[in-house]
């Protein structure tokens, strides 16, 4: 599906026969925020039932804000940010000012399958997402919520990756072999990036990811949730080894 309109689609099909979906939707800029929301919502609703979408194919949605501390609220209390009680959504809201000066913007990721997709809640609040042997896991707004100002952003990753490590251990698996993918948002890079940074090497060498190993793949990049003194949010894909051959995942350095 090409761009039109505001939304773009990209889809793959994949062996075992579902189509894995891409969805991004812009707004008008010029509208308030609640009808860039109500737009945004139009939007979506638009394409699935042009793609032909069940409403439970929906598995992450990442909604980009201008002004998270005061906007959050109203994104909360929308249909994108809320999901069915029968069917849960990975969703994340960061804080990433548009190009095109709109307050809000959405991309969403649904699997359309032959058959229904089986989703809960794990034990630590995350999606996780049953396809075959495999169990994916969707951690979204990994931050420690805190009241209090941070004097540096080394000890947040420590809290934020304590989390993840639990969640992945849960699910019988460990940081080094099943977190797959990582998106890390920090507040002002030119302050806090740095002790960021040395903070999540310190941690990910602890678990086995070296430059004899591998790395865990990351995007690090400038951006805020809807705490006031979080500095750092996270969001990160991980797939249990059930059925998953070590042979299937490789890393190149780019």
């Amino acid at each position: 599906m090409a761009s039109a309109h505001g939304v773009s689609c990209h889809s793959f099909r994949t062996n075992s026969g579902d189509t894995e979906h891409y969805i991004a939707i812009a707004t008008p800029a010029q509208l308030s925020l609640a009808r860039q929301i109500d737009a945004l919502g139009q939007r979506y609703a638009a394409v699935r039932q042009t793609l032909r979408l069940p409403p439970d194919s929906a598995v992450f949605r990442r909604l980009y804000v201008s002004d998270a501390l005061n906007q959050a609220a109203m994104v909360r209390d929308s249909s994108l940010y809320r999901e069915p009680l029968d069917s849960p959504v990975a969703v994340s809201m960061v804080q990433q000012p548009l190009l095109s000066g709109a307050k809000v913007a959405m991309l969403a990721y649904h699997v359309d399958s032959a058959t229904p997709l089986c989703k809960a809640r794990a034990p630590s609040c995350d999606l996780l997402l049953h396809r075959g042997d495999l169990r994916h896991l969707w951690s979204t707004q990994l931050c420690t919520s805190t009241t209090a100002a941070p004097n540096s952003a080394a000890e947040q990753p420590r809290d934020i990756f304590k989390r993840l490590i639990g969640a992945v251990q849960a699910q019988g698996g460990t940081l080094a072999d099943n977190c797959v993918r990582s998106w890390i948002y920090v507040k002002d890079m030119d302050v806090f990036y740095q002790d960021m940074v040395a903070a999540r090497t310190v941690l990910v060498q602890q678990h086995g990811l070296t430059r004899d190993t591998h790395y865990l793949p990351s995007t690090g990049i400038e951006d805020a949730c809807g705490h006031q003194c979080d500095v750092v949010l996270m969001d990160t894909y991980s797939i249990s080894i059930i059925g998953l051959a070590t042979e299937q995942v490789s890393y190149e350095c780019l």
